[in-house]
């Protein structure tokens, strides 16, 4: 299932809860995943791709194994990339109601195996997260600047605006800054 990334507040996390987060804005997808942790006040773990491929019996246990203590807890595989698709299309049969799990990608292309999987499938979200645009960012250093009472002129803005590169990490990054010396 696809859906656009201002789609998943209206997600309900326990129908769907194994998502591919793909895409160049690292920023945008953190945020997403803050959202879901905070919202559902769950455990974390957080694996890289080299981790999971090394120590693939451990990853398989804990996904398919349901914990005593831990009612729920949410896995993030990051840096994923085909290598794990035999592992993502395993889950398809699996009843994986106690986890939520976060794919979480660079870019991949059409061609890419994981992509194609989850967007054909209806029990898995898939989610792009492209470059924003100048305008958002503009946005979202004016709403963070005007929060923290720090007046800046507009060339300024527009100045951190274009060197953040579509990424609303960097450009938060960047705002804690000008909050750290102001």
């Amino acid at each position: 299932m696809i859906l656009k990334n201002y789609d998943l507040n209206k997600l309900d996390i326990s129908k769907n809860n194994i998502f591919l987060f793909y895409g160049q804005n690292q920023g945008a997808k953190e945020e997403e995943i803050d959202k879901i942790i905070h919202k559902n006040k769950l455990v974390v773990n957080k694996y890289d791709e080299k981790q999971v491929v090394d120590n693939i019996e451990n990853i398989h246990n804990e996904l398919f194994s349901q914990s005593l203590f831990e009612e729920k807890k949410i896995i993030i595989l990051n840096r994923v990339t085909d290598k794990l698709f035999k592992l993502i299309e395993a889950l398809e049969d699996k009843n994986l109601a106690h986890i939520t799990l976060i794919v979480n990608s660079d870019s991949l292309d059409k061609k890419s195996k994981i992509r194609a999987f989850f967007e054909k499938s209806k029990k898995f979200v898939c989610v792009a997260f492209y470059p924003d645009n100048l305008d958002t960012l503009s946005k979202i250093a004016l709403n963070f600047l005007k929060k923290e009472n720090i007046t800046i002129s507009q060339a300024n803005i527009n100045f951190i605006v274009n060197k953040c590169n579509g990424d609303r990490g960097i450009l938060k990054n960047e705002l804690n800054k000008i909050k750290f010396f102001v």
